[in-house]
């Protein structure tokens, strides 16, 4: 076997179909979990759902499948604007339990709905679809989505972290109770991910539009895309692991 094709063809393949079943199957088990509040668990249960979902998509375009079966390039999988969202919804209720959803709290969803509702649209009529090109069928057309993408998720985490210092002057305390502390943990790693495939976004973007080179063509480039959002999924469904683990025992002990 080729060492190249190894390290930046099977490794990578391999790791985003490890971290897709492990987030589908933590993701699930958090709609079971009894401890904690409800729509906090359901709330990250989804986000590890949609984060598997998405990488499943990731994983078609990888491994080439999707010239095989054009059709699964079209499959409504495709969450990648849900997942800061429900991040941020799952801090902010963790963290006050007796918030309740409001009508204002819709606007959320906003883009959400709208990037689920184009790939439904596209994927039931193929009249909809954009010839194929370097965005090919990118949601919202052209680099939008893209752009969309690297302004909601560090938005969507620093909102989160304001709730999280406001929690903790509440609290008037010197050192962080055991669940802001996990919290503080989970959105200083997402925002590190978020950063590395920000730099790796705007070097593409950059290099395309001034320099004329394709950085998407090269393998080593589509490794490490994958291999940052991969590791995105791996940090998210880790934590999630270790709150179905111990969690339960260590937030109540923490206060």
């Amino acid at each position: 076997m080729d060492a190249a094709r190894l390290l930046l063809y099977y490794f990578p393949a391999g790791l985003m179909a490890v971290s897709l079943l492990a987030a589908i199957g933590i993701g699930g088990l958090f709609f079971l979990k009894g401890s904690g509040d409800r729509r906090a668990n359901c709330l990250y249960g989804a986000l590890l759902l949609a984060g598997g979902f998405t990488q499943l998509h990731f994983l078609f375009l990888f491994s080439g499948l999707t010239e095989v079966r054009p059709q699964l390039e079209f499959l409504p999988i495709y969450f990648t604007l849900w997942l800061p969202v429900l991040l941020f919804l799952h801090v902010k209720i963790s963290l006050y339990p007796r918030y309740r959803l409001r009508v204002g709290d819709l606007k959320h969803f906003i883009f959400p709905v709208a990037q689920l509702l184009f790939f439904i649209g596209i994927w039931l009529v193929p009249e909809f679809r954009r010839p194929e090109g370097r965005y090919f069928y990118s949601p919202f057309y052209g680099g939008l989505e893209q752009a969309l993408y690297l302004i909601i998720w560090p938005a969507y985490i620093i909102f989160a972290y304001q709730y999280l210092r406001r929690k903790r002057a509440q609290l008037g305390r010197r050192s962080l109770p055991r669940l802001l502390w996990y919290l503080r943990k989970l959105l200083k790693g997402s925002m590190l991910f978020v950063i590395a495939y920000a730099i790796l976004a705007v070097s593409d973007f950059i290099s395309y539009n001034y320099f004329f080179v394709d950085m998407r063509s090269q393998d080593w480039y589509a490794g490490a895309q994958s291999l940052t959002y991969t590791v995105l999924l791996l940090w998210l469904t880790t934590y999630g692991f270790q709150v179905l683990l111990w969690g339960r025992r260590l937030l109540r002990s923490g206060g």
